[in-house]
């Protein structure tokens, strides 16, 4: 007999169909490991389990989700009134519901969240069960719920990168329609009307694309300050402040070589050494601003988020300094080869250092310099 059960204890046994293969171990294991949220809420609206990920995206402590309602924690904050609007018709009429981009405020952060909720119940019927909670049915032979399911993705992400595509191709078609009403402008007066213009008011035209480009962005896109280079970083600004110094300390000295070379061979150059005055160095400061603004802020942002090509920084600084020696057309060639290749050397500091004001800088410096000794 001892033999016998040594014989069925070793025998294989055939495993039953019916029984879960998951235990509740390894389902928590994998509700505590997805990267979308879970909630479950019971019927009298109390949240009996939070994963992790749904206290990471609603940036609420898991342990402070558990303890408290439903309305007393995600549906508290006032700021969230779609959010909020949509959970509560969904409480009221005890059906489920899916919503694809419900805003929801976290802190000084918005995020887009996809909510599903799904009704829970035991298979019973309102005609059976007496109803009870502020989920129960009351209706004939209708389920009774026991609570909800919540699944919460966050679209944040997706929804900020089409946003971004669409204020960056919103810009880069005001950067077309400004650049070729310019140019329009430009061949009208001097080749059809033999007017010809001072600089300066081919500068006052660059502003004026500069000034409608701002309004574009302040208006028409949901852009930051931030984002087009306005507003740096304060745990840079020493740091970028010496590197554009230096930068700018090589490039004068690079001029000013370039000037006592050019005097020295006897080529046709302004024999005055150096002209200028404090005037148009105060003017050049505002000229110089809304021009970085227009170049980096705004046209090389646009085209290196629009761009999917590998080497995405270079062609974009590329593109945005063909762009840039394009409106300088009406000058002559040097003046124009001269603002390609600063072009290119404010393109790539703008890529350091995030933000215009160093760009800035080097270009009134060095500009002006090239100004008062070649032109």
């Amino acid at each position: 007999m001892q033999q016998k059960n040594k014989i069925l204890e070793a025998t294989p046994t055939v495993p039953d169909k019916n029984k879960e293969t998951l235990t509740i171990t390894q389902k928590e294991e994998i509700f505590s490991n997805m990267s979308d949220g879970i909630l479950t809420v019971n019927e009298q609206g109390r949240i009996t389990y939070a994963n992790k990920a749904a206290s990471e995206i609603l940036e609420l402590d898991a342990y402070a989700l558990t303890e408290h309602s439903l309305e007393e924690t995600i549906l508290s904050n006032k700021k969230n009134k779609d959010f909020n609007r949509a959970f509560l018709a969904c409480l009221k009429k005890n059906q489920p519901f899916t919503k694809h981009t419900l805003s929801y405020q976290t802190g000084e952060s918005t995020k887009h969240l996809k909510i599903k909720v799904t009704m829970l119940n035991d298979g019973s019927t309102a005609a059976t069960v007496e109803p009870r909670g502020f989920l129960s049915k009351k209706k004939k032979e209708e389920p009774l719920y026991h609570g909800m399911m919540i699944l919460i993705e966050d679209m944040t992400d997706s929804v900020n990168l089409r946003q971004h595509e669409r204020d960056c191709a919103l810009l880069f078609a005001g950067i077309v329609m400004c650049i070729t009403l310019y140019l329009s402008a430009w061949s009208l007066l001097e080749f059809t009307l033999h007017l010809s213009l001072r600089t300066s008011a081919y500068t006052m035209m660059i502003e004026g694309m500069t000034l409608i480009l701002f309004l574009e962005i302040l208006f028409f896109t949901s852009l930051s300050l931030k984002d087009v280079g306005l507003i740096p970083r304060r745990n840079k600004i020493l740091a970028n402040t010496k590197q554009t110094l230096f930068i700018g300390v090589i490039a004068c000295g690079v001029l000013l070589l370039a000037k006592v070379v050019a005097l020295a061979a006897g080529l046709p150059v302004k024999q005055r050494f150096l002209g200028g005055s404090i005037d148009g160095a105060t003017s050049y400061l505002f000229t110089a601003l809304l021009q970085e603004f227009l170049a980096r802020g705004v046209i090389q942002t646009s085209v290196k988020n629009l761009m999917r090509v590998k080497q995405q920084i270079p062609v974009s600084i590329f593109l945005t300094s063909l762009l840039f020696t394009l409106m300088h057309l009406p000058f002559d060639f040097p003046f124009m080869t001269g603002a390609f290749l600063l072009s290119i050397a404010i393109g790539i500091l703008y890529e350091k250092q995030s933000t215009i004001w160093g760009c800035f800088l080097l270009h009134w410096g060095v500009g002006y310099l090239a100004m008062c000794l070649f032109f």
